[in-house]
């Protein structure tokens, strides 16, 4: 080779690697004001770069990106890619907690198995810490319960969810309230840098049906009878006749925050309350126990409105966070108790609920479960707790379940969770107790794959053909959005798994549906074909193989192009906002 062409390719390779070392420093330090979401923007080119010295550092700071914006399913991807590779592992210290978080993630993925042995080999590196063998053991537990007879049958609320996070349910009136993260109408531009998302709001819904509180509801609307705040708030909690209410929130001002590392604080959960006077609420006034040392929030009152139970990592608790009430006294609440090991554990306890017949419901990380938060119950006799049981499989999944409210002695009501096949990242759902003698739904298959695994193509064809557009039927997207949803994905895993059997090169092209400008609809189907892109990467397919192209709603694939007096179902719209892929390439 030429000497001044290895000069000019020793200087690029170097120029090259010290940019990827400015964009690993600018990654860390938005990691470092929690700012997760835009960190992982940073860092998903790094890591899926061919041949970078940093590609290993980039996958193992994005694996723990997604594990702080909880998507478990591509923390496994990347914790897998930054410890299962050996190409470049002098370039990168690697901690044993990280093989503990790469055993979580795939536990949350139903990799139960894979798991074990994750929590095995990081209990040989650090022997002194228990977590290992414990979670071990609770894979060994989720295994033999996966064909248990379910006690409940769940049903997804779909109007009350969104692509984001949707949970919290509580009765309130002749309707519900819930949480979400969702676009507000009213603050469309503030995010949350964390997420990503909007602030946490309050939303309440009817259902369609006087008191059928499991079916239909009509479209959620924000509270303005709720005096409001710039930051999050929420779960609620209110008394029997909805005159008293205890919500949580965290303050952006007054608020001198729990101080970290490097000087930055983060805001603590707090807890309000409001009573209602003369139809309007007033503001809202602290809790007693609020503290800017630690964090109390997720209220919840029990109906006789003596005891109210709420989460807190405050000194003399046994984990994390646990579970604690007061009761009340007068016009004031008593120091705090703790319910002790028949509810907390060295994990996390949240989400507690106490329902009419004196059950406390709550969602937990520390007792044996599926995967990360399961519910729990922990029945009240006489003036004890029995010890807390895992309500199975029906309700529990390998994702996070939580925040279960309940409102009869059955069992009935509601509860929030992330596991495949909702809407968004949290989805409401309600439960249904199956009565005696009815029959239950089959359990899965003890060898069902959860969809955080790559699903294999099965009509995978014999030949392809260049510059043919192949579609993917079920790569949509919700109106204005480029996100992947959740149903998005088997797709393109399926596209993952013909482009590891065959040498191609591909452009995805993203289309939308016809409402909006021309400008705008370009602008967005790029975005929509990139986020598809980042997915593919994501799975180990080689950046270079994959090109992103937005259409816009040049190319609609049926007659509902928004000309004068042409009208379209929203059905005809969903299927414009589609996409499908080109093969450009096919390397021998």
């Amino acid at each position: 080779m030429n000497y001044h062409l290895i000069i000019i390719l020793v200087c690029f390779l170097a120029t090259r690697e010290g940019y990827s070392q400015d964009k690993i420093s600018e990654a860390r330090r938005e990691i470092g004001l929690f700012n997760y979401s835009k960190a992982a923007a940073i860092l998903q080119p790094l890591a899926s770069a061919s041949g970078s010295k940093t590609k290993q550092e980039a996958a193992l700071l994005l694996a723990g990106c997604y594990r702080m914006l909880n998507d478990l399913a591509n923390a496994k991807i990347w914790y897998k890619n930054a410890l299962e590779n050996d190409n470049h592992r002098l370039h990168v210290s690697i901690q044993p907690v990280d093989w503990y978080y790469y055993a979580q993630a795939a536990r949350s993925c139903g990799e139960y198995t894979l798991a074990k042995s994750l929590f095995l080999h990081f209990d040989s590196l650090v022997p002194s810490d228990g977590r290992g063998r414990r979670f071990a053991g609770f894979c060994d537990s989720a295994l033999a319960w996966q064909t248990a007879k379910p006690d409940f049958t769940v049903r997804n609320l779909g109007t009350l969810n969104s692509p984001q996070s949707d949970f919290g349910a509580v009765l309130y009136k002749d309707g519900v309230i819930f949480v979400s993260d969702r676009v507000g109408k009213k603050e469309p531009g503030k995010t949350y840098g964390w997420t990503g998302n909007s602030y946490l709001r309050l939303y309440m819904a009817k259902p369609l049906v006087k008191d059928s509180l499991a079916g239909a509801y009509a479209e959620p609307g924000t509270l303005p009878d709720i005096p409001g705040h710039e930051w999050h708030e929420g779960p609620v909690s209110f008394n029997h006749d909805f005159s008293e209410l205890f919500i949580t929130r965290t303050l952006a001002s007054h608020d001198k925050g729990k101080k970290e590392t490097g000087n930055v604080r983060t805001h603590l959960l707090k807890i309000f309350i409001s009573v209602r006077e003369n139809g309007q609420w007033q503001e809202p006034i602290p809790f007693f126990l609020n503290s800017d040392d630690y964090s109390v929030g997720h209220p919840s009152l029990s109906p006789d409105g003596h005891t109210l139970y709420f989460v807190s990592d405050m000194k003399g608790g046994m984990g994390e966070t646990d579970i604690w009430y007061c009761t009340r006294e007068g016009d004031h609440w008593s120091e705090p108790h703790n319910p002790g090991t028949a509810v907390n554990t060295p994990g996390k306890e949240m989400f507690p609920f106490a329902a009419p017949n004196g059950d406390l419901y709550f969602a937990s990380d520390g007792w044996p479960g599926f995967g990360g938060l399961d519910i729990f119950v922990s029945h009240k006799t006489n003036d004890h707790r029995t010890t807390a049981r895992n309500l199975g499989q029906s309700v529990n999944s390998s994702g996070d379940d939580f925040s279960m409210a309940v409102y009869d002695s059955a069992g009935n009501g509601f509860f929030s969770s992330n596991r495949p096949g909702g809407l968004g990242s949290d989805d409401i759902y309600a439960v249904l107790k199956i009565p005696p003698g009815y029959p239950a739904p089959p359990p899965p298959p003890a060898n069902n794959k959860h969809p955080c695994l790559a699903v294999t193509l099965t009509p995978i064809p014999d030949t392809l053909v260049v510059d043919k557009p192949y579609r993917l039927p079920t790569i949509f997207y919700n109106f204005d959005k480029w996100d992947i949803r959740e149903d998005a994905k088997k797709p393109l895993d399926q596209l993952v798994a013909l482009m590891k059997k065959y040498p191609i090169t591909i452009e995805l092209g993203s289309h939308t549906d016809c409402r909006g400008s021309e400008s705008y609809n370009l602008l967005l189907s790029q975005k929509r074909a990139e986020s598809a892109v980042r997915y593919i990467i994501s799975q180990g397919i080689a950046s270079e193989r994959i090109i992103a192209k937005g259409y816009g709603e040049t190319q609609p694939a049926n007659a509902c192009n928004c000309a004068p007096g042409v009208r379209c179902s929203e059905a005809e719209h969903q299927f414009n906002r589609r996409t499908e892929f080109t093969v450009k390439k096919i390397t021998n």
